[in-house]
């Protein structure tokens, strides 16, 4: 419906400010904007601030300080709340007709194709026309905000709890102590083993659109260049280390072994554990029982005594057994395993879990085939790390779904490993192709704090938007927004178990209250059963391709159901279970589908936590929340204009994350040094850029899908 045409004047105003790139200040729609929220005019980005140089410099710290990480709790004094919204005469759906006005290329074989749109109130490639973001690529260490050197030397960034402090001991149980790492030094001790990250951002490096740093607990102030990043991993290339900046000492990593040293980690560590979890399981346990009695301990039943026992975390980075591991590859697993258990003294613990391919091997009875295939497909230093599993497991586990193909049942290895490895409250799903440009533990545990504080009023609602921080403003004033849409019909708002048959015994708790007397209490503090980092959305009415992939529900397509997308995602043994259960009852959906349904049916608390995500084009941020929050008022991608719809899926392909994107793979290379085009040929990066700029420094960024990642493979 439209709210009002512009005058003329204002509609060429409009135009005007379109044609130039600016934000567009715009009002709603009822289709293309849920919430018709504006930036305040004149609220510079906080990361194209003027330099303010410490007097002091910042090349004189000396190596041996590390940087701190921010309070996560201060989620409203972040830098989004300077774009609260302010009241503002609205455009109408005029906005949308004319910034759909274009001349895109002239290429039959595109898709979506460039001609099929003319007459239609979308266009699924009018982002290809806008301009490229190239605030990524202009300035690198050379032109950092915190900086008045051309030659910044980072510092060591161990964003670790004060392990052993009166404080923490009040909170935990046992000690702390440092682990060996892979150079046969206590971690603690070895100057090599550190990552080392910039005070500062490069002058211009463009913001989120969205999510935040700030609101979700990140640090938002540090980069972190190549050789600072990976160096303590074996990246080299060649490169010159910057004086007062030692170079890592080598090691033979053919030689590590990665398994025996998270073990021993662990046992150095073994009080601060729970006795069910000082004990790793074995990691060929072979197909198991699917029947065997569950784990009696649920984790939250222990959450609240103090001091406490600690939880452990599996990682599990999938693979399969022809894959072609890069050394990028060998220095990502590295940096994950350092960083997630040796240097938190056992609190994660990685694994790789291989998909053997050929049903025909007995890998779960013949010892000797089991160690073939690892040696033929498992480099040298990840073999006492890996699990080999296949769908022979899928088949015997659970019979009655009918379908085990990883590829729509790519979560029921991960039920395998929680039945056969109890000592595991939490587990990750970890694609191969997955980069975190920051520090993996910085990234989980908040992540992880972030959903352990969000109530469950209105969860579902305010995990299934985009939220855009220059449209919405702060999480504070997002949640409210979403909070009064979703209160205009209750009826529609989740609120405890949504139980698909009558015969499903829901496993999550009932409110312990009405959804009107609930004061934003229940699930504070309750951690979470998934946790997903993109929006859900309901697929029913949506176009998505696989809405229908149901195995075995008697209501078949009317069932109650959630999708995800982007399998990087943690689970809690407590959602694995309830998985588990109905497998074994023959209930399943596709691999994206399956996860998010379960923890709606069953109550189970599910989050999408707003990580910062990036787009490579200057996206006008009104258009963004036109098309990504697209949906009738309060209910976005629950319709036939769902951004997930095929065609309005290419929508997607500049984003930091999201898995055809090719904006992260051409943004890693650079920052690797390697000089690379862009989709439109445009080529950057490479020692000759970098002559005058510096390296390329990125904060933590989450990118995927970042694949093949060899210089020369273009």
């Amino acid at each position: 419906m439209l709210l009002g045409r512009l005058t003329a004047l204002r509609r060429l105003v409009l135009l005007a400010v379109i044609f130039i790139g600016a934000t567009v200040v715009f009002m709603r729609n009822s289709r293309y904007n849920p919430y018709g929220i504006v930036q305040e005019p004149g609220v510079q980005n906080p990361a194209k601030a003027p330099v303010v140089n410490d007097a002091a410099g910042h090349d004189d710290i000396k190596q041996d300080v590390s940087i701190t990480v921010p309070d996560s709790s201060k989620t409203d004094s972040d830098s989004n709340s300077k774009l609260s919204p302010s009241p503002s005469s609205t455009p109408d759906k005029e906005y949308l007709q004319e910034i759909l006005k274009w001349d895109p290329p002239k290429n039959p074989d595109h898709w979506p194709p460039y001609d099929a749109y003319k007459d239609k109130d979308y266009d699924p490639n009018r982002w290809e026309g806008f301009s490229m973001n190239n605030g990524y690529y202009e300035n690198g260490t050379a032109h950092l905000t915190n900086s008045n050197s051309s030659t910044p030397v980072p510092r060591p960034y161990l964003p670790y709890p004060d392990y052993n402090s009166r404080d923490w001991h009040k909170r935990w149980e046992g000690n702390y102590a440092s682990c060996e790492g892979p150079r046969s030094l206590l971690l603690n001790e070895s100057t090599s083993d550190e990552v080392l990250a910039y005070t500062g951002l490069p002058v211009g490096f463009p913001a989120p659109t969205f999510g935040s740093f700030e609101a979700v607990g990140f640090d938002g102030d540090v980069c972190f260049d190549r050789f600072s990043r990976y160096g303590a991993y074996g990246f080299d290339n060649g490169g010159a280390w910057n004086a007062g900046w030692s170079k890592p000492s080598t090691v033979s990593w053919e030689t590590t072994k990665w398994g025996e040293l998270q073990q021993k980690c662990l046992s150095r560590n073994q009080n601060r554990y729970s006795p069910k979890s000082r004990v790793n399981s074995p990691k060929d346990p072979g197909i198991g029982d699917p029947e065997k009695p569950e784990w009696t301990i649920n984790v939250k039943d222990e959450q609240g005594r103090a001091p406490s026992f600690k939880s452990r975390t599996a990682i599990l980075i999938r693979s399969w057994d022809s894959y072609p591991y890069t050394m990028n590859d060998l220095q990502v697993i590295r940096a994950l395993i350092t960083e997630l258990s040796l240097l938190s003294g056992g609190e994660y613990q990685v694994f790789l879990l291989v998909n053997v391919k050929d049903l025909n091997l007995p890998i779960f009875t013949d010892p000797n085939v089991y160690r073939e295939v690892l040696e033929n497909y498992v480099p040298d230093e990840l073999r006492d790390i890996a699990i080999l599993w296949s769908e022979q497991i899928c088949q015997a586990w659970y019979p009655k779904v009918g379908e085990w193909s990883v590829y729509w049942q790519q979560f029921m290895p991960l039920q395998w490993f929680a039945k056969t490895h109890p000592e595991f409250d939490y587990i990750w799903n970890w694609e191969m192709d997955a980069r975190y440009t920051g520090q993996h533990y910085h990234f989980l545990e908040t992540i992880s704090k972030f959903a352990r504080e969000q109530p469950r009023k209105y969860l579902w609602e305010r995990s299934s938007r985009y939220w855009i921080p220059s449209v919405h403003g702060s999480w504070k004033t997002f949640s409210k927004l979403v909070a009064a849409e979703a209160a205009k019909d209750p009826s529609e708002t989740v609120w405890g178990p949504v139980p698909a048959t009558d015969i499903q015994n829901p496993l999550g708790p009932k409110p312990p209250t009405s959804l009107e007397a609930d004061k934003d209490v229940w699930g504070v503090g309750e951690e979470a059963d998934f946790i997903v980092l993109l929006p859900f959305f309901n697929p029913q009415n949506t176009l998505w391709s696989y809405r229908d992939k149901i195995f075995n529900y008697i209501q078949g397509v009317d069932t109650p159901r959630r999708v995800f997308i982007n399998t990087v995602v943690r689970f809690s043994r407590d959602m694995l279970h309830a998985m588990h259960t109905e497998n074994l009852a023959g209930r399943s959906m596709a691999s994206e589908m399956w996860p998010g349904t379960v923890a709606l049916q069953h109550g189970l608390k599910a989050v999408y936590t707003p990580h910062p995500i990036w787009m490579d084009r200057d996206w006008p941020p009104a258009y963004a929340d036109a098309v990504f929050n697209a949906g009738p008022p309060g209910k976005p991608a629950t319709g036939e204009d769902a951004v997930y719809s095929p065609d309005r899926e290419h929508n997607f392909g500049g984003f930091s994350w999201y898995f055809w994107s090719n904006f992260p793979r051409v943004l890693y290379r650079r920052w690797l040094g390697w000089a690379s085009p862009d989709d439109t040929g445009v080529v950057a990066g490479g020692p000759e850029w970098e002559q005058n700029r510096g390296r390329m420094c990125l904060p933590g960024m989450l990118l995927h899908p970042v694949k093949k990642v060899v210089e020369f493979d273009q």
